[in-house]
């Protein structure tokens, strides 16, 4: 099977990778079921962004942390492709390639302003990255912005993980 893991920009480095499935449903309870009034079929992943783990999906289960009833200190790495809503496109398979290791770009969310380098990585509802205060960790390691990038007018952190 193909991989969408792949250099970006010419700045990232995967180390490593893994396959994950991508959620479908949102925990009840949280800011993404608040939103859509329901938590069935919503769950959306961007590029470029923290995703954490849902056990209550079942294993190997992923998505980004607003689909969480509480906010999750803990990702599993950063999903390498966009994967629209189960409701969007229903056909879809929902694997994700979630790169947990090397020099990996994180997506700014919009309005935020530079983040400090070597500080610890925050994350949004989104997965994207911010300046605080909802730090994450990865594996027991907190990933440290490395630089801030702009690319095609997208904002984005390079950010090192163990």
């Amino acid at each position: 099977m193909a991989t969408n893991a792949a250099p970006i920009y010419g700045k990232q480095y995967i180390r490593y990778a893994e396959t994950w499935e991508a959620a479908v449903d949102a925990e009840v309870g949280s800011p993404d079921a608040a939103a859509a009034g329901t938590p069935v079929g919503i769950v959306e992943i961007g590029e470029l962004r923290a995703v954490s783990y849902l056990t209550t999906a079942g294993p190997n289960v992923a998505a980004n942390p607003g689909a969480f009833a509480g906010f999750p200190t803990s990702i599993c790495g950063i999903n390498q492709a966009y994967m629209p809503t189960a409701l969007a496109q229903p056909y879809t398979a929902r694997q994700l390639t979630v790169a947990t290791s090397g020099l990996l770009l994180v997506e700014v969310e919009p309005g935020t302003p530079a983040i400090g380098l070597n500080s610890q990585l925050a994350v949004n509802d989104l997965g994207q990255a911010t300046a605080g205060p909802n730090f994450v960790t990865l594996d027991g390691t907190s990933p440290l912005i490395r630089e801030n990038v702009t690319i095609g007018g997208r904002r984005l952190v390079l950010v090192s993980f163990a």
